[in-house]
């Protein structure tokens, strides 16, 4: 507990030393709005562009969507992005371990979530080693995030390939919003957490950003056994670095957005080596690391109020270790985009994308590629027309996305949304889509290993890749409706069915001997079919002028159905150990105690995983936030107060814990 002592200390003596806010300059360095003193009718007009690739307000959108602003996260506790996505509806999130988290939507949950796009500003984040988000690696400054678009259901008319569940979208905010410097410092019981940031302007028209964050974390319990958890010699420790540059001229149509990052994690483990030689597991300590980074750039500019374009490049590195071996990956982007009515009631956005992705995995005995280096291109094109059948009471938006990958060919993918508002205040929306998951690199060129331990005799598992696997599909039919009764109440209510074909698994090839040990040879395939089904809701209740309530409900069943003959069922379950909650139930309470103390509640319930042996659980966290000034904030924030210790996905389990926080801008 490094940075408990001096935090708190900090405190306590601010605490009794500085007198009422009402004595200082209403200016702050660092202009902040807080969201539990909006109206209803302006938070339902919050702007999002992840739907439909432009600005619109919530209440246009076709779909199942739900934003995480600034001060949701500010007041949620949350330190990392993982965390933060348990407040929106529909979202799966469980920590496995110190370092790794399953986040997924309307589909089972695990470690790599194949069928969720997630992005940060538009760069894309899913990785196509492992088909999914490397959540270890991902983060930057939270006090930067602008909002955190989450759109549940297909997005692959739009996005393209492996958007077919969802699209996260995590917009930071701009460097014109982030001038003066703001310090952060966070210690408690599981982690420690600074970051520093100096904002400043480039002549006239521009303004930049540049940022240093450093956190350690501690390991977990697993069952009875204590993991070591001094910080001091912590886990997991991570260094990044970054910069934003933005410039807007006020007379002139062009911005233009340019951004960049570094970073370095380390992990310290006990880690177990696999070989196939008597005994197959040793046990040792490890450290591995991970290191990367990216540069975006953007450009857009107006060309009249109902046109617009926009070009976007990004450039992005990573070099990963992990427990089986070492991956590092180049992602080269290009992505083009245009607005514009070419006749009344019609609004046409197209674009087109090309993606480069080279690899380079090192070989072990427990994960092998043939070939160890990869070159990938990918092409895309999309349209999409938004007709206004009835002006501002029916609209109907056409799309679809047609896409090129060197492993399965040409994808399309097709969308059909439809809007009505029967009268003010109601919206009702549905539609229908198919989207497509392409197969990760190991699925097609991959060869890794594991054991199956026994009384009798050890068996040594042995995973390959299939070069000729097709691409997963959906067709999923959704439909929602948003509501607002009261002026402080708003309701949203989504349902939807899914569809898949041709899910990658497991399918069993005999077995084979290897010097002296047997091994049981399995095949990726694409062998299962499925379904799943759901009902998401969220609320919102203004309950007075400084109290704020919002509520989330989400049901959800996954099923499986097996190829006869072609899959053996409790092999499959065995290796692959998926699960998902079937209900979910989430409660935030935001109440501004008075003019310089707030007061937060977060209660949580996630139901058992049955495939997982993981019972359901209760959880409240707490947060009390003091201003002294507007520039300081003090806060103490209590995570998993009902229980000591919970497990949300295997063994490990989550304890209670307590940090103090101190937010200085200056």
């Amino acid at each position: 507990m490094p940075l408990i002592l001096p935090i708190l200390c900090v405190w306590m003596i601010l605490a009794f030393a500085l007198p009422d806010r009402a004595g200082y300059p209403a200016a702050v360095p660092e202009p902040d709005i807080d969201f539990t003193q909006f109206s209803l009718e302006e938070l339902k007009n919050v702007k999002i562009v992840s739907a439909s690739k432009k600005p619109e307000r919530i209440s246009e959108v076709p779909a199942a969507v739900f934003v995480i602003t600034r001060q949701d996260i500010r007041r949620s506790g949350a330190t990392s992005i993982p965390e933060a996505l348990r407040m929106a509806p529909g979202v799966q999130v469980a920590r496995i371990s110190a370092t790794e988290w399953a986040v997924s939507m309307r589909d089972v949950n695990a470690l790599f979530a194949n069928k969720l796009l997630v992005l940060i500003d538009g760069r894309n984040i899913y990785t196509h080693v492992f088909s999914g988000v490397f959540w270890d690696m991902q983060d930057t400054l939270l006090e930067d995030i602008e909002r955190i678009e989450v759109i549940r259901g297909p997005g692959a008319a739009l996005w393209g390939v492996n958007a077919v569940n969802g699209v996260i979208n995590i917009i930071t905010r701009n460097a014109r919003e982030t001038q003066g410097n703001q310090f952060t410092a966070l210690g408690g019981t599981e982690e420690g957490v600074g970051t520093l940031r100096h904002g400043n302007t480039i002549g006239e028209n521009g303004h930049y950003r540049v940022y240093a964050k450093y956190f350690n974390r501690g390991k977990l319990f697993e069952g009875d056994k204590h993991i070591l958890n001094d910080l001091s010699t912590s886990d997991w420790r991570s260094w990044r670095g970054g910069f934003r540059m933005d410039w807007a001229p006020e007379k002139e149509a062009d911005t233009l957005m340019v951004q960049g990052e570094i970073f370095k994690n380390r992990f310290n483990s006990e880690e177990t080596v696999f070989s196939d030689e008597a005994p197959h597991l040793v046990t040792g300590d490890e450290t591995s690391n991970a290191s990367g980074g990216h540069l975006l750039g953007r450009w857009q500019r107006t060309l009249s109020p109902a046109s617009d374009m926009a070009l976007r490049f990004y450039y992005d590195y990573y070099d990963k270790e992990f427990d089986r071996g070492q991956v590092r990956v180049h992602t080269t982007d290009l992505d083009v985009q245009h607005r514009f009515t070419p006749f009344e009631r019609h609004e046409i956005i197209w674009g087109a994308n090309w993606r480069f992705i080279s690899d380079h995995f090192s070989e072990t005995f427990e994960i092998s590629t043939d070939p160890s280096d990869s070159d990938q291109h990918f092409y895309s094109a999309f349209v999409q027309d938004r007709i206004q059948l009835l002006p501002d009471r029916l609209n109907l938006t056409l799309g679809a996305k047609f896409e090129h990958n060197d492993d399965t060919g040409t994808e399309i993918q097709p969308s059909a949304r439809l809007l009505w508002r029967p009268r003010p205040g109601h919206e009702l929306w549905g539609a229908v889509s198919r989207a497509a998951r392409v197969p990760s690199r190991l699925e097609n060129d991959g060869v890794t290993r594991s054991l199956m331990a026994s009384d009798e005799r050890d068996t040594i598992l042995r995973y390959m890749g299939n070069s000729a696997l097709e691409a997963e599909t959906l067709i999923a039919y959704e439909v929602g409706y948003r509501f607002q009764p009261t002026n402080t109440l708003w309701f949203s209510v989504a349902g939807f069915y899914h569809d898949y074909d041709d899910l990658i698994t497991l399918e069993y090839r005999g077995t084979a001997d290897e010097n002296g040990n047997e091994v049981l040879l399995l095949e990726y395939g694409n062998s299962l079919d499925g379904e799943s089904y759901g009902l998401e809701l969220s609320a919102f209740w203004q309950v007075a002028r400084t109290w704020q309530l919002q509520g989330a409900y989400t049901f959800l069943e996954t099923r499986m159905q097996e190829r006869v003959g072609e899959v053996d069922s409790d092999t499959e379950k065995l290796l692959f150990p998926e699960s998902n909650p079937r209900n979910q139930v989430s409660l935030r309470s935001a109440w501004n105690m008075t003019r310089r103390l707030d007061l937060d509640l977060w209660f949580r319930y996630v139901d058992r995983l049955s495939e997982n042996d993981v019972d359901e659980y209760v959880t409240l966290d707490a947060r009390l936030a003091w201003t002294p000034i507007p520039s300081l904030e003090l806060s103490v924030v209590g995570q998993n107060l009902l229980e000591p210790k919970h497990a949300e996905f295997s063994t490990l389990e989550i304890e209670r814990s307590v940090y103090f926080k101190l937010d200085w801008c200056f």
